[in-house]
């Protein structure tokens, strides 16, 4: 990916195993978050190819990416503010909804299928992550970490069978690091969501995560087990520096 005379990814290439979770990790400005947007369709690549279960994604425009099965939290929160909690959750059904434009204008039977489908999909991710009591609160009323978690139902109203977290655990505290870590670790044993996780919370990383891709500089320097990464001598000179 490049940004005129700058390289933000340079030839980077990993798999992700289908049910598993997979750390990406890297100092700051490594390119992680420009390597989510262009998985997820928010930056076309200046080269090379995207692949979800076989299906070539590059290309294709970011609500396909959705509709094929890709979902996305945000560094930076991107909710709606002026909208309900239980408004912004639905919001991420409606990826996999049923009927065009002039269906959903004069409410043909298929919409309104569709729409009591996202809406009670809506409600039981609403009670997954304990946000029952706030459902019809304004986002703009609500404390940061519950923000977090309507952000990651809303990622996930939309049936994802690929969910990317960017910086997921940014802003909590360790108890609430500790549920976050519960729920990830949910997705993947009993929901079967495989997760690419981008997170600078290393123990949350390396606890969580079956495999782990480090980047520094746009480049891939390592890819394997938590426990080898985490004494791979090109990854604690990217953290700590080359102290020759």
């Amino acid at each position: 990916m490049r940004f005129g005379g700058i390289t933000a990814l340079d030839d980077v290439s990993f798999a992700v195993e289908r049910g598993t979770i997979c750390g990406l990790i890297g100092p700051n400005g490594a390119g992680k978050t420009t390597c989510f947007n262009c998985i997820s369709g928010v930056y076309q690549s200046s080269a090379g190819t995207v692949a979800l279960a076989g299906r070539q994604l590059t290309g294709m425009k970011r609500h396909a990416i959705a509709r094929a099965g890709v979902g996305r939290t945000f560094q930076n929160l991107a909710l709606f503010p002026s909208m309900t909690v239980r408004q912004n959750v639905m919001v991420g059904g409606h990826a996999s909804g049923r009927g065009g434009f002039l269906a959903s204008m004069f409410k043909l039977p298929d919409v309104r299928r569709s729409e009591a489908e996202i809406e009670a999909r809506a409600e039981a991710l609403l009670k997954r992550f304990g946000l029952g009591q706030v459902a019809a609160a304004r986002i703009d009323s609500l404390p940061f970490p519950t923000l977090k978690r309507v952000e990651l139902a809303r990622a996930l109203a939309g049936f994802p069978s690929l969910l990317i977290l960017d910086e997921p655990a940014a802003g909590l505290t360790h108890e609430e690091v500790d549920e976050l870590a519960t729920q990830i670790q949910r997705l993947r044993d009993e929901d079967g969501i495989t997760v690419l996780l981008v997170e600078h919370h290393m123990n949350l990383v390396m606890r969580i995560s079956d495999r782990v891709v480090v980047l520094n500089f746009g480049r891939k320097i390592a890819d394997g087990l938590p426990a080898h990464v985490r004494t791979d001598p090109a990854v604690m000179t990217a953290y700590l520096g080359d102290d020759k």
